[in-house]
């Protein structure tokens, strides 16, 4: 079974980060804590997406190589090798990633471009570490980051979506299947309610025909009589 690099920097950015990160970029731990959660599976899911593109793997060498785990603020907010991982992953997207993230965890666009650079460096950093701690080759690289694909959905939060960035497009299907499912269950919907419609016509509309029956009938006797 492959290892979840999601996990690993989750460990790594631990609530010791979490609160330096709120107090060198001033905003609260909650959503340091929150922008972090969805960050981490964008961009797993980019170098996912880009894994077989050999730029990512030499910045991913350069980067790991730096010692960035052991002072990520110092090494990896203005890196760039960094900058070139985000620009091949992500590419014109990374303004709606950013923003994406900033509206769901509620910190500001400028804290949440940096906690991109240093959740970037992070992940790096890990696949750097644990790539060379199993002597894993440059193949092998490739294969463990497209192992991540079956992994996403279950880590991105709710309220999230890697689609509507384009971030997911090409290796996770269930957004756009549970988009599907969601609307093949609307159309459902809608069709059991016109048809219950045309139902309940007949639960009022028979009753005034059998009454007015009713009538004309009592109305015929009288006048025979």
């Amino acid at each position: 079974m492959s290892v979840n690099l999601v996990d690993l920097i989750k460990d790594q950015l631990d609530s010791s980060f979490v609160s330096n990160a709120a107090s060198k970029l001033g905003e609260s731990e909650s959503g340091i804590s929150k922008a972090i959660s969805g960050l981490i599976p964008f961009v797993i899911g980019g170098l996912a997406n880009s894994a077989t593109k050999p730029d990512l793997l030499d910045n991913l060498k350069q980067v790991s190589s730096s010692g960035v785990l052991n002072t990520l603020f110092e090494k990896a907010l203005d890196n760039s090798s960094i900058a070139s991982v985000l620009q091949i992953i992500f590419g014109d997207k990374i303004n709606g990633v950013v923003d994406s993230v900033a509206n769901f965890s509620g910190i500001g666009n400028h804290s949440t471009g940096s906690l991109l650079n240093l959740v970037t460096g992070a992940a790096l950093g890990i696949i750097g570490k644990y790539t060379s701690d199993h002597g894993i080759n440059t193949a092998g690289v490739t294969s463990l980051l497209e192992e991540q694909k079956g992994l996403l959905s279950s880590a991105l939060p709710a309220g999230l979506s890697l689609t509507s960035t384009g971030v997911g497009n090409g290796f996770s299907s269930s957004d756009s299947s549970r988009s599907t499912s969601y609307h093949e269950s609307d159309h459902y919907h809608d069709s059991f309610e016109k048809e219950e419609g045309g139902d309940s016509i007949w639960k009022w509309l028979l009753p005034l025909l059998l009454l007015a029956l009713a009538a004309w009938f009592l109305w015929k006797q009288c006048n025979k009589n």
